[in-house]
């Protein structure tokens, strides 16, 4: 649940009410073309009162002053800052000396200034709480939130909202806590968990129609609708988009009208409506430049450039790409570049642009590693692990509250009880003499009942401790696999484009070229083994969405896929679909596993002139399962007695070129999907395979996400744990733990 990530939308900041702005200033005259007169008459009217009075007074006046001239001039109001905190010192009054530094670390987030900004908050948090002011440490909790999210240290982020959710909820402050919902639900969309952004936000929705309350309500629809986008849940989107029309109605500010076209543009874009998708992306675009807004002006640019360049407007399409690198480097806003890389990428490489495809990729490759590093997701898991034990000890101070009234209840009955109990003991004593072998029996078979129920759970616990290493015996192992081939497909990567660069030059001699080609057959093998083996780990630890299978649209991409790859050059393909079949599974892991049966068949054809090679691939019922057929007239498969087909690294053939890893990985998503999958015939006359997969994967898939999220909420407390003997150890002057934590 912690990776997952990041979007092809940009989730609107709902921040909590930001106190705007506890602010002193300076002694001074300030004048400015106003574009308001009543805005400059109130300057004017601010700056006498500022000179005319000392104390408390003047800096009460001089925080007005900084709110309204803030609208027109951020940097004059950040000078004002410096004098207003030395104004609230020479008072001695850590409140105001507090909100002056807020306020400057405000202004300085406004003008994008990040490390002197947290600088600033950290500085007045640290008053604040010093002072126990819990309002204040609400307000500028959720601006540093604010800071490290909009520049990707996510895992401080969440920290302080969930600080923030804290201190809100102890306060008894339902509508500053339904904010700090929305805003975790930000942070968990950034991070690609649709799941728990879609959580969040519905819980600030819940908070707010509790409480009666509209505020920001037009704003927090708005980002449900681009979470549902994202989690391809796109009519629940569009709808979201109605509910805040309806809302704000024809008063709608812009500044909710440019993420609402923006969500619609990401809707109707990842539907495949690319010329309507535009449209609105050029709508938000507009309103973006208007209202100053340069995060979504990076995102609006990098989409429109990508939906060109699929529109076929490819100059137009570079050209909004390049004009969003450019905003994004310049103002630093990383998440957003990220995707600007990759496109880059894609787009030099289908150019055979070589040079520029491998720069580009190298520049994705170490922006998002720096970003999504290990240590932020360490420390993602560290601080949602604090919150989840802060919510187990709130519910069992609840349940002791329970209890402890029940046990007054109690007080009053136990008068009545004691009368009924000196009751019954009367009648039991005429019955004492005839039931008394019996019950001497029965407590002897008591005692036998609870003998044998320990040793039962005795033996249980055994079992569970040992399903238990197993289980992470098996993760340390996928990490390991997947972490590894990670690691190594970077490196891969850059060889792939220095050794394109090399064969764009003419004049190596002809043994030196050939020697070349051989070294890029070699790297084009090792980066298909390894992106084969990230697939294994990764569907390892992949939540499945259960979606109808178009087989027909399925089947033709693979075999377009594999044309282009220039495999069915000499081999028919036959496809035949029961017609009206209907199946409900996982589409992703569908397509990956005909993927490579398919691939398995062409690659084993038979080369001789005089067979007519083909590959036929059937889809039927069978009862309640599909089966899938893929047969070929190859040349076989080469098997020794005993050996298993979908062992990881056999090879059928010398023409293996991915050291046999296409089979096992068919094999890890049949079991995934609870279904079989067999070699039904083999020899020199061709090869069967056959895959019995339920038509309805709703409840298998369900029970996978469920395992999963279990897996990793024990992960997590594993981590907490580990972490928790290290401080132990160092604490008391021991070694730490020499093993890795997983």
């Amino acid at each position: 649940m912690i990776l997952g990530l990041l979007s092809r939308g940009y989730c609107m900041l709902n921040c909590s009410r930001l106190l705007w702005i506890h602010v002193a200033a300076a002694l001074m005259i300030i004048t400015l073309p106003s574009k308001a007169q009543n805005d400059q008459e109130k300057i004017d009217s601010l700056n006498a009162a500022v000179q005319n009075s000392k104390g408390t007074d003047q800096f009460d006046a001089t925080l007005e002053l900084m709110r309204v001239l803030l609208k027109y001039d951020a940097t004059k109001a950040l000078e004002l800052s410096f004098a207003a905190e030395k104004i609230a010192t020479s008072m001695n009054d850590s409140l105001r000396i507090e909100k002056a530094i807020y306020a400057r670390g405000f202004i300085q987030s406004k003008l994008n200034m990040t490390r002197e900004a947290v600088a600033s908050l950290t500085k007045s948090l640290g008053i604040a709480n010093r002072n126990k002011f819990e309002t204040e440490s609400v307000k500028i909790l959720n601006t540093l939130a604010i800071v490290y999210s909009l520049n990707g240290n996510y895992d401080k982020s969440l920290e302080y909202h969930f600080q923030a959710l804290q201190i809100n909820e102890k306060l008894g402050d339902k509508e500053s806590a339904s904010l700090n919902f929305n805003n975790i639900g930000f942070v968990f969309f950034k991070l690609k968990d649709w799941e728990n952004a879609i959580t969040n936000f519905t819980k600030s929705l819940e908070l707010k129609r509790e409480i009666n309350s509209s505020y920001d309500l037009d704003k927090l629809l708005v980002n449900l609708a681009l979470a549902y986008n994202q989690n391809k849940q796109y009519a629940e989107a569009e709808k979201k988009i109605k509910e805040t029309f309806a809302f704000c109605g024809e008063k709608c500010d812009d500044k909710v009208v440019m993420p609402a076209e923006f969500s619609l543009g990401v809707s109707l874009s990842e539907q495949g409506h690319r010329d309507e998708a535009v449209e609105h992306f050029l709508k938000s675009l507009e309103l973006s430049k208007q209202l100053n807004d340069t995060r979504f002006e990076i995102e609006n640019l990098w989409n429109l450039g990508s939906n060109e360049v699929k529109r076929g407007n490819r100059s137009k399409g570079i050209e909004y790409l390049k004009e969003s690198e450019k905003l994004a480097i310049k103002t630093n806003y990383l998440i957003p570049l990220i995707e600007v890389y990759k496109e880059f990428s894609t787009l030099y490489t289908d150019d055979k642009d070589f040079k520029n495809s491998s720069l580009y990729q190298s520049k994705y490759i170490k922006l998002k590693d720096s970003i999504y590093s290990e240590d932020l997701i360490k420390n993602l898991a560290k601080v949602q692990a604090n919150f989840a034990e802060r919510e187990n000890i709130k519910t069992i101070s609840e349940q002791n509250d329970i209890i402890a009234l029940k046990d007054q209840v109690l007080g009053k009955q136990r008068t009545i009880t004691v009368l009924a109990m000196v009751i019954a003991l009367l009648l039991l004593g005429f019955t004492y003499f005839a039931i008394q072998s019996g019950r001497t029996y029965s407590a002897k078979l008591k005692r036998h009942n609870e003998e044998l129920e320990q040793k039962v759970l005795e033996r249980t616990k055994e079992l569970q401790k040992s399903n238990e290493k197993l289980l992470k015996a098996q993760h340390d192992l996928n990490n390991f696999l997947y972490k590894t081939s990670h690691d190594i497909r970077g490196p891969v990567a850059t060889l792939k484009g220095l050794y394109n660069l090399i064969t764009t030059k003419q004049n190596e001699p002809e043994e030196l070229k050939d020697l070349i080609v051989r070294e890029g057959v070699q790297i084009e093998k090792i980066y298909k083994i390894l992106n084969r083996i990230s697939m294994v780990t990764s569907i390892q630890n992949t939540f499945l969405k259960p979606e109808v299978i178009d087989f027909h649209a399925l089947l033709n991409d693979i075999v377009d896929f594999e044309k282009k790859n220039g495999q069915l050059k000499h081999i028919r393909v036959l496809v035949d679909v029961e017609p009206g079949l209907k199946m409900i599974s996982d589409p992703y892991l569908i397509h990956l596993i005909l993927e490579n049966m398919v691939d398995n068949s062409l690659k084993f054809f038979n080369e001789s002139t005089r067979i007519d090679p083909y590959v036929k691939i059937t889809v039927s019922t069978s009862g309640s399962d599909a089966l899938i057929k893929v047969e070929d007239n190859g040349v076989g498969i080469i098997m020794k007695p005993g050996q298993d087909v979908f062992t990881m690294f056999l090879r059928g053939s010398e023409r293996s070129d991915i050291g046999g890893v296409g089979l096992y990985l068919c094999k890890v998503i049949a079991d995934k999907l609870e279904g079989t999958i067999k070699l039904e015939k083999t020899s020199k006359e061709g090869t069967t395979f056959s895959l019995k997969l339920t038509l309805d994967a709703t409840e298998q898939i369900k029970a996978w996400n469920t395992f999963l999220e279990s897996e990793y909420r024990q992960e997590m407390e594993r981590q907490v744990e580990y972490e928790k003997r290290e401080q132990d150890a160092e604490q008391g002057g021991k070694a730490s733990n020499p093993f890795i934590a997983t």
